[in-house]
């Protein structure tokens, strides 16, 4: 080879070695968000009793409080949502993390608890903080039986059918007693199939995942509520639709579900979403 094709030989890797050098990698930080579990002014604890709740000022012995986000992102000072890449943990699992906040009281789930989602994102500073309440479709129809934590959790699953139940909230120990009240969110109208322990074979008609938006969140030092009581708002909770569970379980035929999706921001039944008021900062 001539001396001008080894030149050229030579402009060309160093050209490529440029484009691949370590200084155009994109520098990440640590990000943790922080959860609390609450009932109005008092924080949720496995067990205890709160009264005036819903629109009949009823009380409920809480006993389980747990529910999957996915889709976390963080908006930076450009306006621009950046997507959190989740630690893979006990509680975290590709893009869905598990918050929960009981302790096995009422015979279900476990004594370890966890109330943050972490992750990284690129470095910079952040100013908002979004995601959805739900397990992302292409999971929610998994087999849960082979699934690893957090979603290898049968309490936390419905059905290959329905999928996972996104939001568990109950009260005393349906174990003990199936007709306390209750509050189980999750997918509906997933595609008929002769057996419900098959993946549907159609979309469900009704995906309910939550999406949420929280403006103005420093990760530093905000954080993320969820309450029980702003979700029971409006909803009769001593009363119950004749011929369901007692709570509600979802169904878009049970009107129990009405106040409670609406406080969710989901449509329930045709009508038009509400304004979501379950999640808030703190």
């Amino acid at each position: 080879m001539n001396k001008i094709g080894i030149l050229v030989l030579t402009l060309v890797f160093a050209s490529l070695g440029c484009g691949s050098s370590s200084g155009d990698a994109v520098s990440s930080q640590d990000v943790t968000i922080e959860f609390a579990g609450k009932v109005g002014a008092d924080d949720f604890v496995c067990g205890d009793t709160y009264e005036n709740l819903g629109a009949t000022n009823d009380p409920l012995k809480l006993t389980d409080f747990r529910f999957y986000v996915q889709d976390v992102a963080v908006q930076n000072t450009d306006g621009t949502w950046v997507p959190v890449e989740l630690t893979q943990n006990q509680f975290q699992l590709d893009d869905v993390a598990l918050l929960d906040f009981e302790d096995g009281c009422g015979g279900f789930g476990g004594p370890e608890l966890n109330d943050v989602v972490s992750g990284t994102v690129p470095e910079g500073e952040y100013v908002g903080v979004s995601f959805k309440m739900g397990v992302p479709v292409e999971l929610n129809h998994a087999d849960q039986a082979t699934a690893n934590d957090p979603l290898s959790l049968s309490s936390m699953f419905w059905s290959w059918r329905g999928g996972y139940k996104f939001l568990r909230i109950d009260s005393g120990n349906i174990k003990d007693d199936p007709a306390v009240w209750r509050m189980h969110l999750g997918s509906t109208g997933c595609g008929m199939t002769d057996d419900p322990s098959t993946p549907p074979e159609a979309p469900c008609t009704n995906g309910n995942r939550v999406d949420v938006t929280l403006d103005a969140f420093d990760t530093e030092n905000d954080v993320v509520v969820a309450d029980i009581a702003a979700l029971v708002d409006g909803a009769p909770l001593g009363d119950n639709d004749e011929g369901t569970p007692k709570g509600c379980m979802a169904a878009p035929d049970d009107s129990d579900c009405g106040p409670i999706f609406d406080n969710l921001g989901l449509p329930f039944n045709g009508s038009e979403p509400g304004v979501q008021t379950f999640f808030s900062i703190e």
